[in-house]
């Protein structure tokens, strides 16, 4: 019985500053990845084939080149809160911003030689917002003009032409940017 209580055994006997890890340092995110990532030499066609899926389940790919290391996407509309299932909004607050109003993103990746070697990936989010005359399903004066005997104008432009409506630049989205990236750099081990 005297042995027992003499010698350590168990959990007991390993080193003292050794302890279990906490749950938020089993759980913490990692660092958010640089923009540009650096990836390290390695088979070229491999990588680019993973940055390109890696965007794909974001956007839909309107172009690639290899050549000027350039992979461009097509415009999506941005999710809104009732569309969940969306990639392409992070945020509640991105979210919310794209049920006010009509949101569009696309994306350019540039994937350039690094001085020290191997591989630059930089990942641009680019957004938009849509600039109409008058909101598209505008109900009001509907039912005070009466419209059956329409009055036969002309018009004449004096002074400046308005610009042509469509879409106007916002600038980028870094949450989708991060997200992407991290997401590169889960596919390719870094």
């Amino acid at each position: 019985m005297s042995a027992c209580a003499v010698l350590p055994i168990g959990c007991a006997s390993g080193p003292p500053a050794w302890s279990l890890p906490s749950f938020s340092q089993i759980f913490k995110q990692p660092p958010p990845p640089p923009n540009p990532l650096h990836v390290p030499p390695g088979d070229f066609e491999k990588m680019w084939g993973k940055v390109v899926a890696e965007v794909n389940k974001h956007f839909p790919i309107a172009s690639e080149n290899r050549l000027a290391g350039t992979i461009r996407s097509d415009f999506l509309m941005t999710g809104t809160l009732i569309e969940p299932w969306t990639p392409d909004a992070v945020s509640f607050s991105d979210r919310l911003e794209a049920t006010l109003q009509t949101l569009r993103k696309y994306a350019v990746v540039h994937i350039d030689p690094a001085p020290e070697g191997g591989y630059l990936v930089k990942v641009e989010v680019h957004k938009e917002i849509e600039d109409m005359s008058k909101p598209a399903m505008q109900p009001a004066g509907r039912a005070a003009f009466y419209n059956d005997f329409p009055v036969n104008r002309t018009r004449e432009i004096v002074g400046a032409i308005p610009a042509a409506l469509g879409w106007n630049y916002v600038g980028r989205d870094t949450n989708l940017e991060q997200k992407i990236l991290g997401e590169i750099r889960d596919a390719l081990l870094l």
